[in-house]
């Protein structure tokens, strides 16, 4: 593979974003998998004192979004994230990029999977008697209709987000309110808690706080992206912690800790004691549906737009054409292709049993987790404001000392970070090596004739 760290000339994105589409987008993007399976994960994982782990992840990423609602603000363009690192630290936003196309790779599978599970479970279908491949098959289909969503372009796939989400936050409110007469019900002893448990559900629960990252990404084609951004990032984190909230407790008054389903499918056991065995599968396909329409309609979206900045900025291979765009829509497909091979890769992974589902929830969310870090130090670097340092000093404190929750997985996100520079220096060598040998032969040849 060559790799050049050139600049690539082509147009840029259509401006198509408005600050209802931007909200939308904002919340389909966050409120994915974490709905879905986290509650029941935290809880198994934490025990009754779950709900702390939730509480304590919103307020740790709250003063991450701040920082991250005014980079985006400043900065908006295809490269999201790694463009705020890379706007004060220009050598490191390729291994940011690289850093983000292989968190997406794996959360976006993630998100998939889990809404194959409830899919397959609405059928009778279980991971114990079918294996693997079922579920994975179903979320290969997934994940194909959705790239076929971003191929028609970002105008088409705005449209369906606006929708969808609008329909999706409803029914979640209404899940979430309809559980409350059982909330005086819950058993905050259940499991045994202790700091430490929570400690470690937090560490399974932030990836139910990434996303607002992946909305940078879209930023360049927002038509007012110094004002939306900010309001984007704010009413969406309001409306994320109401949601998050109601479905842990719900989760914890409805769902005994044994039950299997807290972590196959926990809102399914909540919907049938709310609303009713009767139309409980009805109403999990609905919300399921939604769910895994948006999230990963916004995701593709998002990672498309980063893949598309690798290659304009050019650190991807010439030949894959990634900085092309296609359509009257100009829409970046040849990223798009290449994110659905990425895709498939974590999907097949996962059905030969080599990674599960938590594996691939954990290894996201501390890479998401690592870019917010890793944005702050931008901050840091930019803003110049004595008050403004202060509260970025403290955030990145906090981000530090919680970065331990992750062990060895972060040699995951230290591969991947290195990666285009370990490609840029062993072609550059290869480069040097046959350089050397034509001049050493072209040496010996001049000799030779001069000697005759």
């Amino acid at each position: 593979m060559t790799i050049q760290a050139t600049n690539v000339t082509n147009t840029g994105l259509k401006k198509t974003i408005g600050l209802y589409g931007a909200v939308t987008l904002a919340l389909g993007i966050v409120i994915g998998a974490g709905m879905l399976s986290l509650p029941g994960l935290v809880y198994r994982e934490t025990g009754g004192w779950a709900v702390w782990a939730w509480v304590l992840d919103g307020l740790l990423v709250l003063p991450l979004l701040f920082v991250f609602a005014l980079l985006g603000r400043r900065f908006p363009s295809a490269g999201g994230v790694a463009g705020f690192v890379g706007a004060a630290y220009p050598g490191l936003k390729v291994g940011c990029s690289y850093l983000l196309v292989g968190t997406f790779s794996l959360g976006l599978p993630a998100i998939a999977l889990t809404g194959a599970g409830y899919v397959a479970s609405s059928f009778g279908v279980t991971e114990a008697e079918s294996g693997l491949w079922p579920i994975t098959a179903i979320a290969a289909a997934i994940v194909v209709g959705v790239l076929g969503m971003a191929w028609l372009g970002g105008k088409f796939a705005g449209a369906v987000q606006n929708i969808v989400v609008t329909l999706l936050v409803g029914c979640l409110a209404f899940v979430a309110l309809s559980s409350m007469p059982y909330w005086e019900t819950i058993d905050f002893t259940v499991g045994d808690p202790t700091w430490l448990t929570v400690w470690s559900g937090m560490g399974l629960a932030f990836f139910a706080y990434t996303g607002w990252e992946m909305l940078a990404f879209t930023a360049e084609e927002f038509k007012n992206p110094r004002r939306d951004f900010p309001l984007a990032v704010a009413i969406s984190f309001v409306a994320v912690i109401a949601l998050y909230l109601g479905a842990a407790l719900a989760v914890q008054a409805l769902v005994p800790l044994d039950d299997p389903r807290a972590i196959t499918a926990p809102l399914l056991a909540v919907i049938e004691i709310t609303i009713g065995s009767g139309v409980a599968a009805a109403a999990l396909a609905a919300i399921v549906l939604a769910i895994i329409v948006t999230n990963l309609n916004g995701a593709a979206w998002a990672a498309s737009r980063l893949i598309f900045d690798i290659g304009r900025s050019g650190w991807a291979p010439k030949k894959l054409a990634l900085h092309r765009l296609e359509g009257d829509a100009a829409t970046p497909r040849p990223a798009i292709f290449c994110l659905g091979l990425l895709l498939g890769a974590a999907l097949l992974v996962f059905g030969v049993g080599w990674l599960d589902l938590s594996d691939l929830l954990r290894l996201a969310g501390q890479n998401f987790f690592l870019l917010y870090t890793l944005s702050i130090v931008a901050y840091l670097k930019i803003e110049s404001r004595p008050m403004a340092r202060v509260f970025g000093l403290v955030a990145l404190a906090v981000c530090l000392v919680f970065a331990g929750v992750f062990g060895w997985g972060l040699l995951y996100a230290l591969g991947l970070f290195a990666l285009p520079y370990a490609v840029r220096t062993a072609v550059a060598a290869k480069s040097a090596v046959i350089k050397r040998i034509f001049t050493s032969s072209t040496g010996q040849s001049e000799s030779l004739y001069r000697s005759t």
